[in-house]
């Protein structure tokens, strides 16, 4: 393989507690749109190695997207296969290889530190064919594990669709090293190690799928059923060695990306769509949006009732605390000014839609589909005005090409394309909304 951007020269830690290492901050440039491998190769100390009470720690973000967030083993990003973890790695090297579809042009790296971890290089190669291959490949230290391990290489896909993984390993038994311990290679599939089928409850070695003192050769097929985890967005294979174990090739064969969903049995295919919105609705949980986060939750039901929301509920404060609102409230002036004391809003009197701009609101309310008021002359000079908001929960697909990664607007992209495609498999239900308001209007 040969990389289209080669980095080697990185500045030392600052050192300190979480933070930006703004100086390590990497700009590459893609020369067209496909899918990259992303490599990058750093240690980390443990606090023992740092004279310290605390580990280095390393992780990455690219165009804004941060790896490892939602990993179950991940602390901010932290201790998760996407990332260097010094208590694990104790003075070691990892390589990960971070897989996606880039757009043509230039791309940010971001490094966010803890303590002095060291970055050794970064490289970006495009990947030929839907397949990528390494061979003969060998730890380069030896680190005493206590039988735990140690992070040696991280496979992580961020939302691209890897088909199998299959791992060709050689490992040799203590007789055959003539030493105390034979090689031994654990393998963790999104946060979940893979348990030795030969020995599951061997305390020695059932975390340690190839064993040589179990069995010389191996070969292990990691299926896109097992790669697509829970979330079927960020997933990871990480790789951990003991003593020496050999990898003879590894082979990552993808699916065409286009035609990606049309190759999915229609169970598998239900299994992405509900994998996206869950994911989703995790995200929008973390961002505190959430209506977007129940709305969408509701919709997952077989029979979703319709959602009322009476003037006194809060999410009518935060309608009247978006910009959107102001708007309407501005073109309801317009009408009454006209005498009109009773009538609809559509969409089409407001320059063809109505989006609220709060990202909970927006993605909780795709679009309004109509406003109904009624207006009361007050004996102060006011106009009461009573509205009921309108909208059906749906999503209509995006035009923009979904699978090319460009930041947070790559995963928007690929949450309402699935979301959208969920509708049709009946895994997404349209419910409707009604809202209702209460506002004072001035008189003009």
């Amino acid at each position: 393989m040969k990389s289209i951007f080669q980095k080697t020269k990185f500045p030392e830690a600052a050192g300190g507690n979480l933070y930006e290492w703004v100086d390590a901050e990497t700009s590459l440039t893609t020369p067209s749109a496909g899918l990259f491998a992303v490599k990058i190769v750093a240690s980390a100390k443990n606090a023992k190695r740092n004279n310290s009470t605390d580990d280095d720690d390393l992780r990455v973000s690219l165009d804004g997207f941060s790896f490892g967030k939602y990993e179950k083993s991940s602390w901010k990003g932290f201790g998760s296969s996407a990332s260097w973890d010094g208590s694990s790695l104790k003075g070691g090297t990892k390589t990960i290889y971070f897989f996606m579809e880039l757009e043509k042009g230039e791309h940010k790296v971001q490094f966010f530190a803890d303590e002095t971890p060291e970055i050794k290089s970064l490289e970006v190669f495009p990947v030929k064919d839907n397949k990528f291959t390494l061979n003969d490949l060998k730890p380069s230290e030896k680190i005493e594990s206590n039988q735990k391990g140690i992070p040696w290489l991280s496979f992580v896909f961020l939302g691209t669709h890897a088909k199998s993984l299959l791992l060709d390993v050689k490992t040799e038994s203590a007789k055959e090293k003539g030493n105390a311990d034979g090689d031994n290679l654990k393998v963790i599939v999104n946060g979940d190690i893979l348990q030795n089928e030969q020995t599951p409850t061997s305390k020695k070695y059932r975390n340690f799928y190839f064993s040589g003192d179990i069995k010389s050769l191996g070969i292990l097929s990691i299926t896109n059923k097992q790669l697509s985890g829970s979330l079927a967005f960020e997933n990871a294979v990480e790789l951990w060695y003991d003593q020496e174990p050999q990898i003879n090739s590894l082979q990552i064969n993808f699916f065409d990306t286009e035609k990606f969903l049309e190759e999915l049995e229609e169970v598998d295919l239900r299994e992405y769509v509900l994998n996206r919105a869950n994911f989703a609705i995790l995200l929008f949980q973390i961002a505190s949006n959430t209506y977007s986060a129940k709305f969408l939750q509701h919709s997952l039901e077989e029979h979703p009732a319709p959602l009322v929301f009476r003037a006194n509920h809060p999410i009518v404060r935060k309608i009247k605390a978006d910009p959107t609102y102001k708007e309407i409230l501005k073109k309801l002036k317009e009408k009454i000014t006209k005498n009109i004391l009773e009538g609809e809003l559509w969409p089409g009197d407001m320059e063809g839609e109505i989006n609220f701009d709060s990202p909970d609101l927006k993605y909780a309310i795709h679009g309004i589909k109509k406003i109904e008021y009624k207006a009361e002359v007050k004996k102060n000079k006011e106009f009461e005005v009573k509205m009921v908001i309108f909208d059906i929960y749906d999503f209509e697909k995006q035009n923009v090409p979904f699978f090319l990664f460009h930041g947070y607007e790559y995963v928007k992209n690929t949450i309402i394309n699935a979301a959208d495609m969920g509708e049709d498999l009946h895994i997404i239900h349209n419910f409707e909304i009604e809202i209702h308001i209460n506002n004072t209007i001035d008189k003009i």
